[in-house]
């Protein structure tokens, strides 16, 4: 020790000293192990398309279930890298969506929303085999926050934690709230056209989805400014980074929806239970619009859940998770400190 001491001090910068400690004393010094993969897998009988990246592979799972439901996200790697900070992300080309979509030449495949459940059930057991981990968050945006809310409910076993990011309640609540706020807005800005056509379509029904893209298309007029922005850029970010039958199949997925506009338009995550059995997190924008913050504020302020707690994203709006993902990714990693450790977290079973 007396010798280990000489050695200290022999440096002229204290910090030097500090740093070449754990050298001296025989203390290894654990080493990040990074992890980029891109692969079909097997999911639910057909080849789905998985990422797996995050700064250090022994890090907690994020897996981000994309909203849409054809709006698959896995090309954006620049947009998402800040969750690989602390996180390893994964992102799911759902059934029928991205490329996973491409894979099979655009050709939609078969699917249900208990389909789309039991394949992100599935994904879930595959990615804490394969790194070996119990620590998985789920985090959900929109139409995924409605899935994700399902597979929580399930396969309560699997998940350390939810996180709700634009979060759904039901479709008939969405609908309204954007009605009224597009024609308080209309009204304000003087647009006599605008609210002329607001007032003669009146509030669509629930399963008329071409009244409702008269809706949407008013709506997107008066959508916070970071919103507006993505659904501009957005496109052109997914145009670079896909090849062309993928980026078609991306437009396709998105658009059409296939087997999943019904359950779109009849989702009430309401009826799916209000008691939860892992902690619960919301991650919400404060100038969401497209599905109103209040109204998903009021819902998780109705859910009973061991751990629970909401984070507002000042000026953000329905797509924060991109538009202010280092925010978003700070806020996660914050909730999770909440959340007790479990017991063998590196070890999976399951």
């Amino acid at each position: 020790m007396a010798r280990l001491r000489i050695l200290l001090f022999s440096f002229n910068s204290p910090l030097v000293a500090l740093l070449l400690l754990p050298i001296l004393c025989g203390v290894a010094i654990a080493e990040p192990h990074p992890i980029a993969e891109a692969q079909f897998i097997t999911i639910g009988g057909i080849q789905q398309w998985v990422t797996i990246r995050g700064n250090d592979r022994t890090k907690p799972v994020l897996i981000f279930l994309h909203g849409g439901p054809g709006d698959a996200q896995s090309a954006l790697v620049t947009t998402y890298a800040p969750y690989e900070k602390n996180f390893v992300l994964v992102q799911w080309d759902q059934r029928n969506a991205g490329r996973t979509l491409g894979h099979y030449s655009s050709e939609f495949q078969p699917t249900s929303l208990n389909q789309v459940i039991t394949d992100g059930i599935e994904l879930t057991t595959y990615v804490r085999k394969h790194l070996h981990t119990n620590r998985v968050i789920l985090m959900g945006h929109s139409w995924g926050s409605f899935l994700g809310v399902q597979m929580v409910k399930r396969r309560p076993d699997l998940f350390n934690a939810y996180v709700g990011i634009g979060q759904v309640t039901s479709w008939r609540e969405v609908v309204e709230a954007q009605y009224r706020y597009t024609l308080e807005k209309a009204k304000a800005k003087s647009d006599p056209a605008a609210v002329k056509e607001l007032e003669t379509l009146g509030i669509p029904p629930l399963d008329n989805f071409d009244q409702y893209m008269v809706l949407r298309r008013q709506l997107n007029q008066y959508v916070a400014a970071s919103d507006a922005a993505w659904l501009q850029q957005s496109w052109s970010l997914n145009s670079a980074q896909l090849s062309a039958s993928d980026f078609l199949a991306y437009q396709k997925g998105l658009f059409q929806m296939a087997d999943l506009l019904p359950v779109l338009t009849s989702m009430d995550t309401r009826a799916v239970g209000l008691k939860f059995e892992i902690p619960m997190f919301l991650v919400q924008g404060d100038e969401d619009h497209i599905v109103d913050t209040n109204t998903a504020v009021l819902y998780f302020g109705q859910i009973q859940a061991p751990i629970k707690h909401t984070t507002l994203i000042e000026g953000a709006g329905h797509f924060v998770m991109a538009t202010h993902a280092e925010k978003v990714a700070d806020a996660i990693h914050e909730d999770m400190l909440l959340v007790p450790s479990r017991s063998n977290d590196r070890r999976s079973h399951n």
